[in-house]
């Protein structure tokens, strides 16, 4: 299943799409920066959840609070983590 929502705080605008396959969840979520100067929305983040659990340090190699920045070989990453029926969290 793919969710998705539209946010917007005066000049701050920000996209999330949740894709869900069993008790996974991919979250990506893009906005319009801190400082807000630009329409585009351009600043990419994403995480990932498994049975309700924040595993997107585990799936990265990352430190748990890093942001994974969303590109195209992150989100394969992410893509590659949630068609898993099994996930050993080795790189």
């Amino acid at each position: 299943m793919i969710e998705g929502s539209l946010m917007h705080w005066g000049d701050k605008r920000m996209a999330n799409v949740t894709m869900i396959s069993g008790g996974k969840e991919l979250s990506l979520t893009v906005d319009n920066g801190s400082m807000c100067e630009t329409k585009k929305l351009f600043r990419a983040d994403l995480r990932c959840i498994s049975n309700g659990r924040d595993v997107t340090a585990a799936v990265f190699n990352c430190g748990e609070f890093d942001v994974v920045r969303g590109d195209v070989q992150s989100m394969a990453t992410a893509m590659n983590w949630l068609q898993r029926s099994e996930w050993g969290f080795s790189r």
